[in-house]
């Protein structure tokens, strides 16, 4: 069997072509709920494996060229472990794996590895896109007799509603949590509110991406407790976001020491008492004076 021949040249160009995010943020998301949809399913050199193409996937973004030695070496595992966890991440739908060719000789170098895009949300484009196409060919049709064509390349003025089956985005949600609304409908809302909420009894200031990492930990716990079938009223969802985000603003490495430092400067500001002297205590209890 002839082997087959290989396309694309390794350049700049062409990974620049193969860039499959307009952003790192977008690349970060995808990655995020990649590991959450497949948390069941991968084990924790796959997981391992998956965090070293994202480290690797920032220049291009979400394109990297690692060689399956060089990956197996950066995880500790030999060759064909690597090459089986990339076929069973591709079958997946995570990455995708190219052959490549040097421009020196265009011999075969190593892989380009794509990380993909979510395909569900890529199947509902394609669903939302149909649908429109349908609703702009029967409203055409209906309107065939007394439409101009000027009017018919109005788009605006056929007046179309496109009916998406994606959940309205929430406002002052951030987008990485914007996926909870699946487990908490509009709750996501408030429950993400008890995170800042128990930032400020704390009295600390920390990065967006902390917060929202502490709110993914919260809200993660509470849909492993749903799947539990265990039945939450809001306000006990409410109580143990706020705890679970106290807790780890306590004993995160990067927001520990800051709370200390807090706690320390409201004791000093809390203005203690001061104790009678023996003089007055004895008075008092003589004259009953003030």
């Amino acid at each position: 069997m002839a082997k087959r021949r290989i396309e694309i040249v390794a350049s700049t160009e062409s990974y620049q072509n193969l860039s499959s995010f307009e952003s790192i943020e977008q690349l970060n998301e995808t990655v995020r709920a990649y590991k959450e949809k497949l948390k069941d399913k991968l084990n924790k050199t796959e997981l391992a494996v998956l965090d070293l193409l994202h480290r690797y996937s920032a220049k291009f973004t979400g394109v990297s060229f690692l060689t399956k030695n060089h990956i197996a070496e950066l995880v500790g595992r030999k060759r064909r472990t690597i090459v089986y966890i990339c076929k069973r991440l591709e079958e997946l739908g995570v990455i995708k794996q190219l052959e490549m060719k040097r421009t020196s000789d265009m011999r075969q170098t190593s892989n380009a590895i794509v990380i993909q895009p979510i395909q569900e949300e890529k199947a509902e484009k394609v669903a939302v896109q149909e649908e429109n196409c349908t609703q702009e060919a029967e409203i055409i049709a209906h309107h065939k007799n007394n439409t101009s064509l000027k009017q018919l390349n109005n788009i605006n003025h056929l007046n179309i509603t496109s009916k998406s089956a994606r959940k309205a985005y929430i406002k002052l949600v951030p987008k990485r949590l914007q996926h909870f609304q699946a487990f908490f409908g509009k709750e996501v809302k408030t429950l993400y509110a008890r995170i800042w909420l128990a930032t400020k009894k704390l009295g600390v200031t920390i990065d967006k991406a902390i917060m929202q990492e502490i709110a993914h930990i919260a809200f993660s716990k509470l849909v492993e407790y749903l799947k539990e079938g265990r039945t939450l009223t809001t306000e006990q969802m409410h109580k143990i976001a706020y705890t679970i985000a106290s807790n780890q603003l306590k004993e995160r490495e990067d927001t520990k020491d800051e709370v200390c430092a807090q706690k320390a400067l409201n004791m000093l500001k809390t203005p203690v008492k001061p104790q009678e002297s023996e003089l007055t205590s004895y008075m008092r209890s003589i004259f009953g004076t003030n």
